[in-house]
């Protein structure tokens, strides 16, 4: 069920606003999501929706504009889990768009954080599966992730960071359908 939100953009510009707020924009927070629906275990609201509101959980008041900025959020979340779940042919990220230049790093950023916030046993299979990863193509577009990919040249990662913003979203769906079994053992945690 949709709660009231707002339109991306409005979203991206209230989150940013003076850029002193802690907050992170519509395309990390997309990432973040990605990690936290397809990633290997789940993860409580309570545990990432704090850093998207400069590390405090939000407590809008009922009809504010607060409110419909989480709700926003949280309807991405509820989206993205439907998608993979039931429609993933539908499922895309959402990326930073400039004059016609896609830019994937922000979304990267907010992947990793999600990863972060998990048990890291958890991701160290995806991680190091062979012969690369299949969230290869997330991982070139985080310096940290990047470096994990040690079997894959420099100029290799080059390429394939070049070519990202084309394949992350079906990385997130491999990632997804390798992870349900998984988490259907552990059970959901909302």
């Amino acid at each position: 069920m949709s709660r009231p939100a707002l339109p991306y953009d409005e979203l991206d510009e209230i989150l940013r606003g003076d850029g002193r707020s802690g907050y992170i924009g519509l395309s990390a927070i997309d990432g973040l999501i990605a990690a936290v629906v397809a990633g290997p275990r789940d993860i409580a609201s309570t545990t990432w929706l704090p850093p998207v509101f400069g590390n405090k959980m939000p407590k809008p008041r009922p009809g504010s504009v607060e409110e419909r900025v989480v709700n926003t959020v949280l309807n991405r979340r509820d989206e993205v889990e439907h998608l993979l779940s039931n429609a993933p042919g539908d499922y895309g990220p959402i990326f930073m768009n400039d004059n016609g230049r896609v830019h994937v790093e922000d979304w990267g950023v907010g992947f990793a954080l999600g990863v972060s916030m998990a048990d890291p046993d958890a991701w160290l299979p995806i991680f190091l599966a062979q012969p690369k990863p299949v969230i290869t193509p997330i991982m070139v577009v985080n310096p940290n992730l990047s470096q994990m990919l040690v079997r894959i040249s420099v100029e290799e990662r080059r390429k394939l960071r070049a070519q990202a913003h084309r394949h992350i979203g079906v990385a997130v769906l491999q990632l997804h359908a390798i992870t349900r079994p998984t988490r259907a053992e552990t059970g959901k945690l909302f």
